[in-house]
């Protein structure tokens, strides 16, 4: 299983999903690197959050 993690278009209600339309199109592999880019921009900081998102492979989920 891989972690990465995307800079996120908040929503009203504070829920989060799943929403990859919604990001800035980037994946950060590091949740440093997501946070440097998300303080770089004010837009960011007030709009969007960074939401952790997991990549498994078919493979990997047959041995779980």
């Amino acid at each position: 299983m891989t972690e990465f993690y995307v800079i996120m278009q908040k929503r009203r209600d504070n829920k989060v999903y799943a929403d990859l339309h919604k990001t800035n199109q980037r994946i950060y592999l590091t949740i440093e690197d997501a946070f440097d880019e998300l303080n770089s921009s004010e837009h960011y900081r007030d709009y969007c959050h960074i939401v952790k998102l997991i990549a498994c492979l078919d493979e990997e989920l047959e041995k779980l």
